[in-house]
C-alpha cells in the first residue's frame, strides 16, 4: 500500500526541487517512507495564484498533484490533512515579507500557526512525521558549525525560524507528530530568484555589464538546491531515531563570495565587471557560516554528490540557456 506525502511552498526555489526529486524517485522505484512502505503521491502545495512555472519540467509526469491552499485558512488546511492524509509532511513554505514591526503576537499569528494546523492535522494518523525547514542564519558566525553551535539570529527572517525551531519540540509533545528539522545552508540553482547572486552575475555578464556585489570576503557554504532537495527525501527515510534533531545541510566547504563570483565569471567571461565592494548586503557583516554536515552524513546519509564547480558550471549553464528576462522572473515569484 502507498502513501503520500504532502510538500508545502511547492511552488518556491526549494520547495519545487523538492517536489521534482521526488516525482522522479516514483517514476524511478525508489520512493519510500521510514517504515518500508513505497511513497506513491506528492502533493505540492502552492499558494492561491502562485506559479507553477519552477514545476513545468514533470507535468506529463503521474504520481504527484497539486493543491492551491492559504495555510493561515485553517479550515482550509484542515480540510487538505482530511482529504490527503499523508503521511508525512515536509514544510518550506514560509514567507519573508513584512517583518518590520511585528509583535511576538502577529509572528505567532503568521508563522506558527500554519506549522500548529500541520502537527493537529497529523496526530491521528499513526507514525507521521513533519520535516521543518529552517536557516543556518540563526547562527552565530562559525566554520565547521555542529547543530548545538550557538545561535545568533540578526535579521528578523532568521529570528523567525530560530522561533519556529524551538517550537518544533512543543508541538511534538502536544500531539506525539514525530519531527526532524533541516537547517540549510546557502542554496543555488535553478529556477532562484533572478535577483540573487548567481543568476544575478550571469545576467550582467553574460550582457557585457557590470555587476555590483558586496565585498565579497564573506565566507559561505554554497549548494546545488538539487542536492539539498535530496536531503528532504532522505529526511523521509530516516529512521525513527533521527526524528527529535537539527541536521545541518551544507558542503562543509567555506567558500567565498569572491571565490564564488570568479567560478560563475569562469563560465561567462567578463571577470573584470563584478564591482567587489559596490554595495552593502543584508549579510555585509557576517564573516563566515559554514556547516558541519557529519551529522546528517551518518544518519540522513546526505552528502553532495558533485564538487562545487562542477554544481556551478551546471548551474550557470542552465541559466545561460535559459534566458530568463525580468517580465519572466515576476512570474517566479512566489
Amino acid at each position: 500500500m502507498g502513501g503520500t506525502v504532502l510538500v508545502t511552498g511547492a511552488g518556491g526555489f526549494v520547495g519545487s526541487a523538492v517536489v521534482r526529486r521526488l516525482v522522479r524517485s516514483i517514476r524511478e522505484g525508489s520512493a519510500s517512507f521510514w517504515d518500508g512502505r513505497r511513497l506513491t503521491n506528492v502533493c505540492a502545495v502552492v499558494r492561491p495564484g502562485g506559479s507553477l512555472q519552477r514545476l513545468e519540467e514533470i507535468t506529463a509526469y503521474d504520481g504527484w498533484e497539486v493543491e492551491h491552499i492559504d495555510l493561515s485558512n485553517r479550515s482550509a488546511l484542515d480540510d487538505l490533512l482530511r482529504r490527503q492524509r499523508p503521511k508525512a509532511v515536509l514544510h518550506l513554505a514560509f514567507d519573508p515579507s513584512g517583518f518590520a514591526g511585528q509583535s511576538e503576537m502577529e509572528l505567532r499569528i503568521r508563522h506558527l500557526a500554519p506549522l500548529e494546523a500541520l502537527f493537529e492535522g497529523l496526530k491521528d494518523i499513526p507514525e507521521s512525521r513533519v520535516v521543518h525547514t529552517s536557516s543556518a542564519w540563526v547562527l552565530a558566525p562559525g566554520d565547521r558549525l555542529k547543530e548545538d553551535a550557538p545561535l545568533q539570529p540578526r535579521l528578523d527572517y532568521a529570528k523567525t525560524k530560530a522561533f519556529l525551531d524551538e517550537s518544533l519540540s512543543v508541538l511534538h509533545q502536544r500531539t506525539g507528530v514525530s519531527w526532524i528539522d533541516l537547517r540549510l545552508f546557502n542554496v543555488f540553482g535553478r529556477y532562484e530568484s533572478q535577483t540573487r547572486l548567481l543568476p544575478y552575475l550571469v545576467s550582467c555578464l553574460s550582457r557585457g555589464a557590470p555587476a555590483q556585489v558586496s565585498h565579497g570576503e564573506q565566507v559561505r557554504d554554497f549548494n546545488d538546491v538539487d542536492d539539498i532537495a535530496q536531503g528532504y527525501r532522505l529526511a523521509l527515510q530516516a529512521p525513527e531515531d533521527a526524528c527529535g534533531k537539527i541536521f545541518h545541510i551544507g558542503s562543509g566547504r567555506g567558500t567565498t563570495v569572491r571565490e564564488f563570483a570568479s567560478m560563475i565569471a569562469e563560465v561567462t567571461g567578463n571577470a573584470h565587471l563584478i564591482q567587489f565592494d559596490a554595495i552593502r548586503t543584508r549579510d555585509h557583516e557576517i564573516s563566515c557560516l559554514v556547516a558541519d554536515p557529519s551529522r546528517a552524513q551518518k544518519e540522513l546519509g546526505w552528502m553532495p554528490v558533485r564538487d562545487l564547480e562542477q554544481r556551478i558550471w551546471s548551474a550557470v549553464q542552465w541559466w545561460l540557456q535559459k534566458h530568463i528576462d525580468p517580465l519572466t522572473e515576476a512570474s517566479l515569484r512566489h
